[in-house]
């Protein structure tokens, strides 16, 4: 055992500290960036829910009420709520990131394509004054809001 203790000290002496120097230096810093990483990542993530929680803050998580226009309304959030979408992208692993894009392709469309008409009709449908077979925009909102945000868990 001391011979080879004795080996492995005489290797030491012999060998140059530069290199376990770069090698411990290059360990701090990718220690270093992997902290940045994910700080930004939870930035982020806080960013993307905190527009979600406050550009929809009447219609989601509880459904206060519809503003009128609400295909004004909701278009005219996308810009904002596209920008922190792709910001939080860089950070979605790669097997995830197709459910990610689906999930926001699908809320962009319903946000271009719901019209005050569509709601009516839901709502008048609830009531039982139709007989249309169209889901309710409410509860297809919510879904789409719940599946981007199913994308922030850690």
């Amino acid at each position: 055992m001391n011979e080879s203790l004795d080996q492995i000290a005489s290797y030491f002496e012999t060998v140059p500290l530069w290199p376990f120097v770069l090698f411990g230096l290059l360990g701090v810093v990718a220690i270093m960036v992997d902290i940045v990483n994910r700080k930004r990542r939870a930035m982020a993530i806080e960013n993307f829910r905190y527009t979600i929680e406050i550009e929809l803050a009447d219609m989601y998580p509880q459904h206060k009420r519809w503003p009128p226009n609400i295909n004004h309304y909701l278009t005219s959030r996308l810009p904002e709520m596209y920008q922190n979408f792709e910001v939080l992208r860089v950070f979605i692993r790669q097997d995830h990131l197709l459910k990610y894009n689906t999930d926001w392709n699908n809320f962009r469309d319903f946000c271009r394509t719901i019209t005050d008409e569509k709601i009516a009709a839901a709502e008048q449908n609830a009531t039982g004054q139709s007989a249309s077979n169209e889901p309710d925009p409410k509860a297809v909102f919510h879904q789409l809001i719940t599946n981007l945000l199913k994308h922030t868990e850690k």
